[in-house]
């Protein structure tokens, strides 16, 4: 039994991990088919991006819904579709801002400026895919009595609420990283 879930989560995990490698490698090859108008605007657009400086709330929120909703997916019946575009579009939105700023400002400010944070947030999105597809395949199985059945979900309802306060926890401490270790490195080397 033990090993038929694990199993199971390792199929989930594949299945998450191919569709975000997916998105990226589509977001990249999109950054590259830009022409030089839209190259030229989009740097532009990125440069008065970098000048204002966006506080905790902002990137709070701004990493925040993409867990949100991939938690809120889990109660829908069709939620593991919804994971899956929601983590595709992850993807895509990755795959595109590096090789894009790879191709603007070279290897190293994507190393310095988008890595601290994403080694952090992109896992997170992962796990809580998995997590959240996991639990949309079990919420809408059918096993065993009712009673059982009915403590079952109020067991995996309470975990489902937990995940989403740790994912919550770590999108936080993603988003300090984000303010001041990538803030300090680039201080550093301007």
């Amino acid at each position: 039994m033990k090993n038929k879930k694990a199993g199971r989560w390792q199929a989930i995990l594949l299945i998450v991990c191919i569709c975000f490698f997916i998105g990226v490698l589509v977001g990249a090859l999109s950054a590259g088919e830009l022409k030089n108008e839209q190259a030229e605007a989009l740097k532009s657009y990125a440069y008065f991006l970098d000048r204002n400086d966006i506080g905790f709330g902002k990137l709070f929120v701004k990493h925040g819904k993409y867990i949100a909703g991939i938690w809120l997916a889990g109660f829908l019946y069709s939620g593991a579709v919804i994971i899956l575009i929601i983590v595709f579009t992850i993807g895509i939105f990755y795959g595109f801002s590096a090789s894009f700023a790879a191709a603007q400002r070279g290897i190293g400010y994507v190393a310095l400026n988008l890595l601290p944070q994403n080694c952090l947030l992109i896992p997170l999105y992962i796990f809580a895919s998995v997590w959240s597809l996991g639990f949309v395949l079990n919420r809408f199985s059918n096993n065993g009595p009712k009673s059982r059945i009915r403590r079952e979900r109020n067991k995996r309802l309470s975990e489902h609420l937990v995940i989403l306060i740790c994912c919550m926890a770590f999108n936080g401490a993603a988003c300090l990283s984000e303010i001041y270790i990538t803030g300090s490195i680039l201080g550093l080397i301007n």
